[in-house]
């Protein structure tokens, strides 16, 4: 299967034992392949004539080329790094999420460790969770943790959070309405200014007119004096 193989020619009683040998090893691998594949696979290869030629053409169909392999790692290796949790997320969508991406990865042949896995889910965890990532990190950092252990004490943690914020005694919420003047607190107002106004233009009136009339009767009283009698 690793290697080409070319149907021999001719009909199969005038091969030799050699020939007999190293075919029925190639017809017996792919009769097995077949059997395993579903119908679309098998309406890709069924031309196939060798072993080999089936096996290349499945990983070609599945994998891709080279170019096309090297970019779905590419892919991967940026949904990896960019990798987060986002706040209020439970760990099993993060989780899954995450499981996709290493796993296509080792799919691929650029697998990722057990010890940079849970770094990164430790690293991805966010705000909310510090003080649990720091934790996690100091008992990673004492004895390695596995990524199916680490998931697990994330979802009892999760558990925990949310009883804790479920027996929390619920803040009571007040609505405060904002006062917003009426038509009549404006009119009521407009009111008082002009009252307002109206008295003081009055009382300066007033002060006017005593003020004249004082300087009136001071003007005759000089005037009288100024009168001379002749008898």
């Amino acid at each position: 299967m690793t290697k080409p193989f070319s149907v021999p020619a001719g009909y199969e009683d005038t091969w030799s034992d050699t020939t007999t040998k190293e075919f029925d090893p190639n017809a017996k691998i792919q009769y097995a392949l077949l059997q395993a594949l579903n119908d679309h696979d098998i309406a890709r290869v069924i031309h196939c004539k060798s072993t080999y030629g089936i096996w290349s053409h499945l990983i070609v169909t599945h994998e891709g080329t080279s170019q096309v392999k090297r970019a779905k790692i590419d892919i991967l290796r940026s949904q990896y790094e960019n990798f987060t949790m986002h706040e209020h997320e439970f760990i099993d969508d993060m989780a899954s999420k995450f499981t996709k991406i290493t796993n296509g990865l080792d799919s691929l042949g650029d697998a990722i460790d057990n010890d940079q896995k849970v770094t990164k889910v430790i690293r991805t965890l966010p705000l909310s969770w510090e003080v649990k990532a720091i934790t996690l990190k100091m008992l990673n950092d004492k004895e390695e943790m596995e990524l199916i252990g680490l998931i697990g004490n994330l979802r009892t943690h999760e558990m925990e959070r949310k009883v804790r914020e479920e027996m929390a005694p619920q803040k009571k919420k007040t609505i405060t309405f904002k006062s917003t003047p009426t038509i009549s607190d404006n009119d009521d107002e407009q009111e008082e200014e002009d009252e307002g106004l109206f008295l003081l233009v009055r009382n300066v009136r007033r002060m006017y007119n005593k003020a004249k009339f004082n300087n009136r009767r001071q003007w005759q009283g000089k005037e009288e004096n100024k009168i001379i009698c002749f008898n």
